[in-house]
């Protein structure tokens, strides 16, 4: 798995849109139509729809 890069301000906005605490999640991959993201202390994976 690819290391997690840190958030943009866009991005960090767009995941407290979903409810999810943009502190604690790294982003692993970004295309257009989804992000892949890693939890930063448990290296958990999760897919959101990209905005």
């Amino acid at each position: 798995m690819k290391n997690g890069k840190r958030l943009t301000v866009a991005q960090r906005s767009h995941l407290q849109s979903l409810n999810l605490n943009s502190d604690n999640w790294l982003i692993s991959k970004c295309t257009t139509e989804k992000w892949k993201l890693v939890h930063r202390y448990t290296g958990q994976p999760k897919d959101i729809p990209a905005p």
